[in-house]
């Protein structure tokens, strides 16, 4: 026999012998906490699909979730969850957001499982980011070829058609109460009879001129911000937990885990040791920044300046500064580390929600990749 083909037999057979020999090693228990976190996703989910024009804030909570579901169960579960929520909503409750997260979702997840595959750090959070964005795009490209008209006008339809939604209604007259009007135009007042009609009007065009021209940042913006957040949850769970058919596990570690179904490739580096590299600068921002100097400087293209910039620069830099605020909250120890810890999430939530704030965070990344804000700080704390 092949001397070379008998000695990768024999590491075949003593690779199935430590397989067989994890899968009997017991396992922590689940708490019930935990068990009662398996309920979230499922009510998460039929939250979404009853109400879609509020299911955007739900996005970036339920993809998390369902890796959760994915680590401890496998992929079949979280998987069937996605699958059954679209059909359900999209059978009871036809809307064309659902699509879009429908598919978002889908690609997300399998994006979000593919990288907890993949090593180094960086190119695992590109893979499950860009697999999000990507969903985010395929979902808009479908609503477009299924509605046979532009974004714009099928926002600027949905708007009209959705009106009485609270959400959708709350927008409308929030946004023509704070209205200018020019001094020519009559603007009606809350007691005129065409004040619901007219701030419909006025919102649905602001709707269609802001897809027309936007849709690719939202696709960027809203698709990114759920990978990056699935992502970072992904790298807690996978080190904070153990299973047989994860590569490199020993019985040690299976032996202090709950029991994890999900294979993976646990990440050795921490979050807050996590460093987007100097070459960004050269790669990313000095090009995008040509860019944007010179679409503004032609004119017309503010949109696309924006939409380059908010890809290849704001959205990495900004998950730089939250693994920074990581590494700040990971120098306490004790109680002040678990309160830093909630700082750390509330400053999350804030980039989420305040498109403001995630600049100045992009800004600060972009120091902290330049000068390694890190070290200073250690060599700071060790003088």
């Amino acid at each position: 026999m092949n001397i070379g083909l008998s000695q990768k037999l024999g590491a075949l057979r003593r690779d199935n012998i430590n397989a067989e020999a994890l899968r009997r090693v017991p396992s922590y228990g689940i708490s019930p906490f935990e068990t009662a976190a398996y309920a979230l996703p499922p009510v998460l989910l039929v939250m979404a699909g009853a109400m879609p024009s509020a299911a955007i804030v739900l996005m970036p909570m339920i993809l998390p979730f369902l890796y959760i579901l994915f680590r401890r169960f496998g992929i079949y579960f979280p998987l069937a969850c996605v699958c059954v929520y679209g059909a359900a909503a999209l059978t009871l409750n036809y809307d064309i957001l659902t699509v879009i997260y429908f598919v978002t979702l889908v690609f997300a997840l399998f994006g979000l499982v593919l990288s907890a595959q993949l090593s180094p750090y960086l190119l695992c959070a590109a893979v499950a980011v860009v697999f999000a964005v990507v969903g985010a795009f395929v979902g808009m490209g479908i609503v477009r070829l299924a509605e046979g008209k532009p974004l714009g006008d099928v926002a600027s339809d949905y708007v009209k058609a959705e009106s009485e939604d609270p959400v959708i209604g709350y927008f409308i007259f929030e946004s023509f109460a704070a209205a200018d009007f020019p001094a020519s135009a009559d603007k009606p007042e809350p007691s005129d009879p065409n004040y619901e009609s007219a701030a419909v009007e006025y919102f649905a065009e602001i709707a269609r001129k802001e897809l027309d021209l936007y849709a690719p940042y939202y696709c960027i913006h809203f698709g990114g911000l759920t990978g990056a957040i699935a992502y970072f949850v992904s790298v807690i769970v996978n080190r904070r937990t153990a299973g047989k058919n994860d590569v490199g596990a020993t019985e040690a570690q299976i032996r202090l885990s709950s029991r994890a179904l999900g294979g993976v490739r646990p990440e050795s580096t921490a979050i807050a040791d996590m460093r987007v590299p100097r070459l960004f600068l050269a790669a990313c921002v000095a090009p995008s920044l040509i860019a944007g100097l010179v679409l503004e400087l032609l004119g017309g293209y503010g949109a696309l300046a924006s939409i380059v910039m908010h890809a290849f620069v704001t959205l990495p830099a900004s998950m730089s500064f939250f693994a920074l605020m990581c590494f700040f909250a990971s120098l306490f120890r004790g109680k002040a580390q678990a309160a830093a810890n909630v700082v750390v999430a509330v400053c999350g939530a804030v980039l989420v929600v305040f498109p403001a704030a995630m600049f100045i965070a992009s800004i600060i990344g972009v120091c902290d990749i330049l000068l390694n804000l890190r070290f200073w700080t250690r060599f700071i704390m060790s003088g």
